[in-house]
């Protein structure tokens, strides 16, 4: 059977940057590396100097010493990356192995042959960040700092010779695909692909989320694709965040009779269809999917996450009140999927093309040889490698882009065609931000647009969104639309009164008032609200993300438009979101960061979906607001205007009175 070991421990790490250290003698069993840096994996070398527009991007090598027992012997061998980024070159005793390029998809490479037993064998991988033109995202496109190293974990595979594939892009080699969905049955089908078979039998027990089995399904093949199908009655549907049901298939493969391998794969019974008009239905029911763009990116340790960290963010995502998360803007790490798969939250997920398709910037924009080869593999990658989470609805194939030529149209085409042969499950997108011309007419079966109202000037205000939105959906575009980005920079030190857009907003510069941007947020979610026809919205972004090279806001090499901080610190706007989206009980006083403030203040404000909010200053009550007061797009957003601090320290206390009857309370202290 397939043993699998994590193999984390016990790298070694340099960089080749000065000369001293050459490809050849980083990869020579001979070579010591004892001053070399002793790191563990999941590691980048950017974690420290990822906000330095001048950050490292060059060629690295890591090395470990593997002994390999004789049991071992007659297993067919491979080395599983999560990731590395850009370039990884593989080498096992000094002889070349394999290569991957692409920085965010998982890859295999089969070391069987190059491998010994009498004594330690020598892993040597060089990875390489330079910027490109012939692997997506080209050269620096893209707002994001593109941090290198083996930032995901490495494992060793040994499995019988006839075995579930292992060279299949990456995949776990099992495809399950629900069909003819209904609350009362369920058709599966389950495509097995196999290395090197012969006289073979498949074997899937189904059982569901609390263990029970529904299904057995066997067939015998000499074919490396073998299917089975069968049928579960009254499936438990995965239903987004209130009921997000998984099952699991036990694929078990038989060589000769005896079992040789196996895979635990879960997966999702669910429909989902997009409307013009009337948005996003999951299993057949309207189901609005609000959401929010996410970068794998900590400041803790860069793009070099742990499992941890991630389901500490999505488990912040979640209690916003999301049910949508786009993973920009690339393929992240499988156990990303996983969390969103066990949360209920959908997911859009795309490949790496980032505003340009070449560095041509000539008419005719002639692709890098080799580009049009990288991507495709990039999107085989994706879609084979998390083919079975239910949690995916659509496949990206690119982000902003803003060149366009015949060369580049054909590839696109290519990409649709290519998506719609791996996967005719799910939708196919895109996000766009030029909206004229053939942008218009890139194959796609919804889109998104991204959008920035209210924060990049040549936009124009936030309350010309709905009217924007209203042209481009009736006289524009007759696919379903979106907006997959849109939001405002905000810095947690930086806060004024009464906020002008045009006078006080910087985008590029330093001025990101915390408190403008939640204003901003409220204006535009009053357009939203009322447009059913958008399949969907994310906010750019959750999280403030390293960018090397920026200097906005109060932060350097920082994009500063996330709900929350770098270091997960909620923003205003964080709990505005909540406030309209979440089911939890939410009282949040807002601008409490504002604590130097006038006698007299415009306002004060809080975010709540209390049924009552009543305001204390010193004491003294400054009134009660009932939600059914408020406009129905604003029922959440609590005003007392004109306030008065006569003291020179103030206590400010808020108390909302829910539904049942409890109640919730929040404070500030704001000095004049």
């Amino acid at each position: 059977m397939r043993i699998v070991t994590e193999i984390n421990d016990n790298w070694r790490f340099a960089k080749l940057e000065n000369g001293s250290l050459t490809p050849a003698k980083a990869i020579d069993p001979a070579s010591v590396d004892l001053s070399w840096q002793k790191i563990y994996l999941p590691h980048t070398y950017n974690s420290e100097d990822s906000a330095n527009s001048a950050y490292y991007r060059g060629m690295t090598c890591y090395r470990r010493r593997l002994a390999l027992s004789k049991e071992y012997a007659d297993k067919a061998l491979y080395l599983e990356f999560g990731a590395a980024n850009t370039i990884a070159d593989v080498y096992v005793n000094g002889i070349f192995a394999g290569r991957h390029k692409g920085g965010y998809s998982a890859f295999r490479v089969n070391i069987t042959d190059l491998v010994r037993f009498d004594k330690e064998n020598l892993i040597a991988v060089l990875v390489d960040n330079s910027p490109t033109n012939f692997i997506a995202p080209v050269t620096e496109q893209g707002d994001f700092t593109k941090m290198g190293g083996l930032y995901r974990t490495v494992k060793l595979i040994a499995a019988e010779k006839v075995h579930i594939a292992l060279e299949d892009s990456g995949s776990c080699g099992v495809y399950i695909t629900p069909r003819n969905v209904t609350y009362s049955s369920a058709d599966i089908d389950i495509i097995v692909k196999l290395d090197h078979p012969e006289n073979t039998t498949v074997k899937a027990v189904i059982t569901d989320s609390g263990g029970k089995t529904c299904a057995e399904l066997y067939e015998r093949s000499n074919s490396d694709n073998i299917l089975l199908s069968g049928k579960i009655s009254y499936p438990q549907l995965w239903n987004g965040v209130d009921s997000p049901c998984l099952y699991t298939a036990e694929v078990t493969l038989y060589h000769d009779g005896r079992s040789v391998d196996s895979a635990a794969v879960k997966f999702g019974i669910r429909t989902y269809s997009i409307d013009p008009e009337k948005g996003f239905f999951l299993n057949g029911k309207y189901y609005p999917l609000h959401g929010v763009n996410y970068h794998q990116e900590s400041y803790e340790s860069g793009w070099a996450m742990t499992d941890p960290q991630r389901e500490r963010d999505y488990d912040m995502i979640k209690d916003m009140g999301c049910t949508a998360v786009r993973m920009a803007h690339y393929q992240h790490c499988g156990s990303e999927y996983d969390i969103c798969d066990k949360l209920g939250l959908c997911v859009w997920t795309e490949i790496g093309i980032i505003n340009k398709m070449t560095d041509d910037e000539s008419e005719q924009h002639t692709l890098a040889e080799g580009f049009a080869d990288n991507v495709k593999q990039q999107l085989r990658e994706l879609i084979r490698q998390n083919y079975n989470h239910p949690s995916i609805i659509v496949w990206g194939l690119s982000n902003e882009l803003h060149q366009m030529s015949d060369e580049i149209f054909a590839l696109y085409k290519d990409l649709y065609k290519i998506a719609c042969e791996e996967d005719g499950t799910r939708l196919k997108t895109f996000a766009d931000n030029q909206f004229y011309g053939r942008f218009l007419e890139l194959p796609a079966d919804v889109v998104g647009y991204n959008r920035y109202f209210g924060w990049y000037k040549e936009a124009g205000g936030a309350e010309k969104f709905g009217e924007w939105l209203d042209f481009y959906h009736a006289e524009k575009e007759k696919r379903p639309i979106c907006i997959s980005e849109y939001g405002g920079g905000g810095a947690l030190s930086q806060h004024k009164d009464n906020v002008d857009w045009m006078r006080d907003i910087d985008p590029n510069g330093v001025r990101h008032y915390e408190n403008y941007q939640s204003q901003l947020h409220e204006i535009i979610w009053q357009h939203f609200a009322k447009r059913e026809y958008l399949w969907a919205e994310f906010i750019w972004c959750m999280f403030d993300f390293a960018s090397a090279g920026r200097k906005e806001g109060d932060t350097i090499g920082q994009n500063d438009k996330g709900l929350c901080t770098r270091e997960r610190i909620p923003k205003d706007a964080y709990f505005f979101y909540r406030s309209v989206w979440s089911k939890e009980k939410t009282v949040y006083l807002t601008e409490r960061r504002h604590t130097s403030r006038a006698r007299n203040i415009p306002y004060v404000k809080v975010y709540s979906n209390a049924q009552s909010v009543e305001l204390t200053i010193n004491g003294k009550q400054s009134g009660v607001i009932c939600r059914k007061d408020l406009p129905k797009d604003a029922d959440t957003v609590f005003v007392w205007n004109n306030i008065s601090l006569d003291c020179e320290e103030n206590i400010v206390v808020v108390k909302g009175v829910f539904e049942d009857g409890t109640a919730g309370f929040d404070r500030a202290v704001w000095n004049r």
